[in-house]
């Protein structure tokens, strides 16, 4: 008799080989896990209207088209106002996102606990990478201690909002972009005055130009870059300080308000690029500044500086726990140093390319020009200049408590009789117990 053949252990071989397959094909799937991205909707400038989603969808897609199709991820409806707070949450729980936008006040803060990856290295070793295809400015608002934690991905410069009607009814010619403290100084004085003859002032020269503005286009910043001391006693501070009060002196005593400014009231206000760029077009623009004409131009000079101003700026950072350095890294790329999507960020947000060729291109200017009323068109060498020599706020531990203080005695200074240069030493005393180490 012929005995059969037992298959049974050649069946069970088989099902103990599926399971094993299948074991393995899970725990690659489980440990391919998507690219995460932080990102939040609304704008970090405070202006209606922006929305981020759609560039980051055209950048994951032409991520895709040259990586192959990676699963890449984000978590929509985190408002702009609790991203920092939601941010730094994920980092403590360690389940931060790959790659996230860095904001100008978050920086340091990152850096110091070792959150943000050090992209020098990526840099240096990546023949894709140009910096020079950034403003420097936007360049160096990522950067630590000389070390670069972050690239740029938007910027937004301070400009000098002018009213172009009242200057026209005073008869007096806009001012060149070269204009000076003294410029400034004589036009605020001859235009602020009781127009309607009823007593009371009316009309004023500028509203919200601050002690800081001042200080930077004097050629001089509060704090040392390193942090350690202040300039508090250098004299293009307090030259600074003086005009400042001097300026504030021809409101004669009135609080200009900016609802002064909306009203058509005031001649010059500093605001960001963003509000020009929210504010100009319908239908904002009737919302907000409807009864006249204005356009902007460089913050005035003074006598030690140029026509320059602060620069805020969006980043784009690392995570310095990712496993996925590489796939990051090229995200980045794309984010910051393509110019197609770079260009997105004149049609879906209210604030400028940190890239030069984007900034300065015919292609932008008739986008920004399209719809800004009366063809008055944006002289984009004025953009230009301006982020090119944009200030970015130094960066260091005791940074903020040290310029809030400091803001809150020089805001009360120049309202008052007391002696700049003592005042100026005094504060300089104070300061430096809190910022040197």
């Amino acid at each position: 008799m012929i005995k059969k053949e037992n298959k049974r252990p050649i069946a069970f071989f088989i099902i103990i080989f599926i399971v094993i397959a299948g074991a393995i094909c899970f725990f690659c799937r489980q440990g391919k896990k998507p690219l995460k991205i932080g990102i939040f909707y609304g704008s970090n400038w405070e202006v209606p209207g922006t929305v981020h989603y759609d560039i980051f969808d055209q950048a994951i897609q032409k991520y895709r088209e040259q990586y192959g199709n990676i699963e890449i991820e984000y978590e929509e409806g985190i408002p702009s106002k609790d991203y920092s707070e939601w941010l730094a949450g994920k980092i403590l729980e360690g389940e931060e996102p790959d790659i996230y936008l860095v904001l100008d006040e978050d920086l340091h803060t990152f850096v110091s606990i070792g959150a943000l990856k050090h992209l020098d290295m990526l840099i240096a070793g990546d023949s894709e990478v140009d910096c020079d295809t950034f403003y420097e400015s936007a360049l160096q608002s990522g950067s630590y201690q000389g070390e670069q934690y972050a690239l740029p991905f938007e910027c937004n410069p301070t400009l000098m909002f002018v009213n172009k009607t009242l200057l026209k009814k005073e008869g007096i010619e806009m001012p060149d972009d070269d204009w000076t403290w003294d410029d400034f100084y004589e036009i605020c004085k001859k235009v602020t005055k009781d127009s309607d003859g009823d007593g009371q002032i009316d009309q004023f020269g500028y509203y919200d130009y601050t002690w800081i503005q001042a200080v930077y286009s004097n050629g001089i910043r509060p704090f040392q870059e390193n942090g350690t001391e202040s300039n508090f006693t250098d004299d293009r501070f307090i030259e600074a300080i003086q005009f400042v009060r001097k300026l504030q002196q021809t409101n004669q005593n009135y609080l200009v308000s900016a609802n002064d400014f909306d009203l058509g009231k005031v001649v010059f206000r500093p605001l960001s690029f963003s509000e020009y760029r929210t504010y100009m077009p319908y239908p904002w623009r009737i919302k907000k500044y409807s009864d006249f004409e204005w356009n902007c131009i460089q913050m005035p000079a003074g006598p030690f500086g140029d026509n320059i101003s602060s620069m805020d700026t969006l980043m784009v950072g690392i995570s310095s726990r990712t496993s996925k350095t590489k796939e990051a890294w090229a995200f980045v790329k794309i984010l910051t140093m393509d110019e197609e999507i770079q260009r997105l960020i004149y049609e879906d947000t209210s604030g400028a390319s940190v890239m030069k060729s984007v900034t300065t291109s015919a292609e932008t200017m008739n986008l920004l020009n399209k719809d800004t009323p009366g063809g008055k068109d944006i002289d984009m060498s004025l953009l230009d200049q301006t982020i090119e020599r944009a200030v970015i706020p130094e960066k260091f531990k005791y940074y903020n408590e040290a310029y809030e203080k400091a803001d809150s005695h020089l805001s009360a200074l120049v309202l008052s009789e007391d002696d700049i240069s003592t005042s100026m030493f005094n504060l300089k005393n104070e300061i430096d117990k809190i910022i040197k180490p």
